[in-house]
């Protein structure tokens, strides 16, 4: 009879054991909530990052037109707030890491910050100066990238920038010199020991798969651009069932670009073979 009780006891304290382990829930509809889209100088930009998760941790980014001024590392902070002494169009990024590194980013709206006295007293016989937004002043500054700085021409109507610095890839139709910007995507390029290559290549091949050497995970929708590098989706397991690494932003691949699986699609079916493609 005591032994009984002593295995019953035993067994309660191990069902104990199970229920108190929390598993980590994968992070989902991640997105920034912004008090205000226009602010005067002087005041506090205020953000609050809304997701669905467990033990996750914040890197908040703010930029101001287009250029990041500060970087807040990694804290268990949902919420961020900066002080603006200039005027400029404003926003914040974030990274949202669990505790298995997996890693989503998501940026919020644009903020405008006026010159409380300018809006109070205008110049009634002047025009008011049209402030551009940071997505106006990207468009402009790839697009002079490509057509001005480098004169880049591709054999088709569309043409691929891969920024690595960035970790970006930008997609232009048109044709030389008048090249216009029609999709942009986060990427995972080369990291440090296994570099992505940089020059001027063109697609060249593609496949519905793509299999590691050792055969253990796999990716979706390869194109080639040059030797053994592609486009390719983020990675799944063996038999392609289960995403296992779902990280973009970084710089941790063999040299490949990864991107979301509806990106690396977007690519597979849209950019015809021939597409130049040039990266930095």
């Amino acid at each position: 009879m005591i032994k009984f009780k002593s295995c019953l006891l035993y067994l309660l304290v191990f069902i104990f054991f199970l229920s108190s382990i929390s598993y980590g829930q994968p992070i989902t509809n991640a997105q920034i909530v912004t008090e205000k889209q226009t602010e005067f100088t002087g005041n506090l930009l205020k953000f609050k990052v809304l997701c669905e998760g467990s033990n996750m941790q914040y890197k908040w980014s703010i930029l101001k037109d287009s250029c990041v001024i500060y970087t807040k590392d990694y804290s268990e902070s949902n919420m961020f707030e900066y002080p603006v002494t200039s005027e400029g169009i404003y926003y914040v990024g974030v990274s949202i890491k669990d505790v298995e590194g997996n890693i989503v980013t998501c940026e919020s709206q644009k903020v405008s910050v006026v010159d409380k006295i300018k809006i109070e007293t205008p110049k009634v016989e002047v025009e008011p100066t049209k402030v551009k937004t940071a997505e106006e002043i990207e468009i402009e500054n790839v697009q002079a990238y490509v057509n001005e700085t480098k004169k880049l021409t591709s054999q088709t109507d569309r043409l691929i920038w891969v920024d690595t610095a960035k970790n970006m890839v930008y997609i232009f139709k048109g044709k030389s010199k008048e090249w216009q910007l029609e999709k942009k995507m986060v990427c995972t390029d080369g990291k440090d020991s296994t570099p992505t290559i940089k020059g001027d290549f063109s697609v060249k091949s593609r496949a519905p798969w793509l299999i590691s050497y050792s055969g253990k995970v796999r990716a979706k929708y390869k194109v080639n651009f040059y030797g053994n590098y592609y486009f390719h989706s983020i990675l799944f397991n063996s038999k392609g069932t289960r995403v296992v690494d779902s990280r973009l932003g970084k710089s941790l691949s063999h040299g490949c670009i990864r991107l979301s699986v509806e990106d690396a699609k977007w690519i597979y079916d849209y950019i015809p073979d021939k597409t130049a493609v040039h990266i930095s």
